[in-house]
């Protein structure tokens, strides 16, 4: 046998290693693990053999394998609008006054979504009207009639609000969801005003309810960021063995980072200073959105002196040195609140927070008056520009997102039964298993040797498809099982193709080497063409489809991959070395 070979070889037990290795928390996790503890990770971590892959990469079970509480809640961005426009309206006679540009009233028609100024002095509206416009970019002029002007939201910006009202209930429901500690949880945009929530795993739909239904809790918070209480706690009494626990000073003072929230809080818990609450702050992954790579300390003191009821608005933006900012802005009644607490903490580092969780942290250099804030983002640690301004549009949504949250209620709630996924699960296996048993059957008699060849190879695709789930922490549907057994059809059609192939050259007289080099080259390109077309389907049902659609593409690209591996390297290798490597001059197919 050639050099290449070998490296073949070597390259096709490597995957398999590989696999199986990726397999053993997927196995742990259904078949050795109870199921009230299949969720959690820190458990599983603990039964898996320490040279196992971490716990997070396992396949994970979707709500119709698993059981658990389907929701979807319908965002009321009418009604937001709405309040938007009569927010506008003061914000709009506000600044007239502070210009002083003249004496306006402003009225409000909530429904149509108009405001009409009049000013008191008719000659005075030109100049309104030019420095409105100019201002309040957001709003266009519909009619003007001597003194009176009539506003409306620009379209584009009604389609934008309508958008971030739903991305804002989205924000503020996986925070509650993630702080109740559900795994595979799977909150989407469904239509233009819907969100859809999967929790699977879950039996209680009132709490659930309750869960996502309230309003989120936005809280400016003093950190106690001049005591020593981490690096204390730290060096006096080390984590546990396997937390991953360390000490930070990234932002200038001692805290605690760690991958695991409950076991960075279960670690502070008993130690933690009686007027003093430790919050953590989210570091997100840079590869997946929504999910958090890490956690941070804070010590905040327990008094809450202002919280978000208070908060009129929040918008991201650059500033004249081309550093993102958030700009925020209080009722009269925050405002002297905020003006007194930036009074007395002038110095200290004001954590703001969104249902237990801080957003940010900035230093308050001086005080702050007339109810607008700025909140500098900076940019340090060689990150580029709009990772910092993503970062700042972020805290502006989620500060918007606790103070003013567009209503919403619930549209559909149901449970689908743990007894149900079960059987799902035992049928949809039983079919799989079934009909690659079947197959395996028609392979080994319709094609001899060849055709145990295929089997080998079918089996290892299986394996390949089920390593690539738990690689990328994709969850299994039951579309997504429909997606196996096809991908495992497809992948024996490669076969039948390659074989029949063989079967022309040996009819045409050719020689066994002749013909399995000659079967392999001129199925390669047939077969080539039809898994990129089935991947280009797959792709585009990912990107544009929902839910059991986007699971079902999930599996189908995976095992189409899977399948070009096995169908022309693996069963090659194989033919290779029973004709080539064994002088055959027969071929078994």
């Amino acid at each position: 046998m050639d050099r290449g070979w070998y490296w073949r070889l070597g390259l096709v037990i490597g995957v398999t290693l590989l696999t199986v290795w990726l397999l053993i928390p997927s196995y742990y996790s259904l078949f050795v693990v109870d199921r009230s503890e299949r969720n959690n990770l820190t458990l599983l971590n603990e039964r898996l053999p320490k040279w196992a892959p971490p716990a997070k990469y396992r396949i994970n079970l979707g709500l119709d394998l698993q059981g658990g509480i389907h929701m979807v809640m319908r965002v009321d961005t009418k009604t937001a609008l709405q309040k938007r426009t009569e927010r506008r309206g003061d914000q709009i006679a506000r600044y007239i006054n502070d210009k002083q540009l003249g004496e306006v009233s402003v009225d409000t028609d909530a429904q149509a979504l108009q405001l009409t100024l009049t000013a008191k002095e008719p000659a005075t509206m030109d100049a309104i009207e030019k420095e409105v416009l100019a201002t309040f970019t957001d709003f266009v002029r519909v009619s003007r009639d001597g003194a009176k002007l009539v506003l409306t939201p620009d379209e584009g910006q009604v389609n934008f609000f309508r958008e971030e009202s739903v991305d804002q209930a989205m924000l503020v429901i996986r925070r509650r969801i993630d702080k109740w500690g559900v795994a595979e949880v799977d909150v989407r945009k469904l239509g233009t005003d819907a969100i859809q929530i999967s929790l699977p795993g879950r039996s209680d739909p009132e709490q659930a309810k309750e869960l996502v239904g309230t309003t989120a809790q936005l809280e400016f918070r003093m950190v106690d960021d001049t005591t020593d209480f981490f690096r204390k706690t730290y060096l006096e009494t080390p984590p546990p063995e396997g937390s991953n626990i360390t000490l930070s000073t990234s932002e200038g003072f001692p805290q605690l980072e760690g991958p695991n929230r409950e076991a960075l809080l279960a670690y502070v818990a008993e130690k933690t200073p009686a007027e003093r609450e430790v919050l953590l702050e989210c570091i997100p992954s840079a590869t997946k959105k929504g999910v958090c790579d890490s956690y941070r300390t804070f010590l905040v003191e327990k008094d809450v002196p202002l919280t978000g009821e208070s908060l009129t608005g929040a918008d991201a933006s650059l500033s004249q040195l081309n550093e993102p900012e958030v700009n925020v802005s209080f009722d009269a009644a925050g405002a002297r609140q905020f003006e007194e607490l930036t009074e007395k903490g002038t110095g200290r580092r004001m954590a703001i927070v969104l249902d237990t969780y801080v957003q940010s942290a900035p230093r308050i250099n001086e005080r702050i008056g007339g109810g607008r804030a700025r909140i500098t983002m900076g940019r340090s640690g060689g990150r580029p520009l709009e990772q910092w301004l993503s970062d700042a549009q972020t805290l502006a949504l989620a500060l918007k997102a606790g103070a003013l949250p567009a209503p919403v209620t619930i549209g559909e709630i149901r449970q689908v039964g743990a007894s149900l996924g079960d059987e799902l699960i035992r049928k949809g296996g039983l079919a799989s298993s079934l009909g690659l048993l079947l197959v395996i059957a028609f392979m080994a008699l319709y094609y001899r040797g060849a055709g145990l060849i295929a089997d080998v190879a079918l089996v290892l695709n299986g394996l390949l498809i089920l390593a690539g789930l738990a690689l990328f922490n994709a969850t299994l549907t039951l579309p997504g099982l429909a997606g196996f057994a096809l991908t495992l059809g497809v992948a024996v059609d490669a076969n039948v193709l390659i074989n029949e192939r063989i079967r022309e050259e040996l009819g045409h007289g050719k020689t066994a080497r002749v013909a399995v080099d000659q079967g392999y080259d001129r199925a390669f390109w047939t077969i080539f063409d039809s898994h990129v077309t089935a991947l280009i389907a797959g792709f585009i049902l990912f990107f544009t489809g929902t839910g059991p659609i986007r699971g079902f593409a999930t599996t189908m690209i995976i095992g189409l991959l899977a399948s070009l591996f096995t169908s022309i390297l693996v069963t090659r290798l194989f033919m290779n070395y029973f004709v080539h490597g064994r002088n055959a001059q027969t071929v078994s197919v």
